[in-house]
């Protein structure tokens, strides 16, 4: 099973020219419930501020904060 991403319009879907080696075969093709949100003009803007915003951190202390604060969770004591 192979898995591409198309283009449709009017009817007709476009398939990736570089998609070859395929025999004549049924297709099931799914449409999203709601269409693509549309982009605000700000969203770009942000996204590009956003960049890099993480650079400073020591993402060693990160990730053992992270497994100390989960072997920490205790749970109830089983019901009995």
């Amino acid at each position: 099973m192979v898995a591409v991403k198309a283009k449709y319009d009017n009817g007709k879907v476009e398939l990736p020219p570089d998609l070859t080696g395929h025999a004549p075969c049924e297709v099931t093709i799914l449409f999203p419930d709601e269409p693509p949100r549309k982009r605000k003009l700000g969203d770009s803007e942000r996204f590009r501020r956003a960049a890099g915003a993480w650079s400073d951190m020591d993402c060693e202390a990160l990730k053992r904060m992270i497994h100390e604060s989960r072997s920490d969770f205790r749970r109830g004591e089983p019901p009995g």
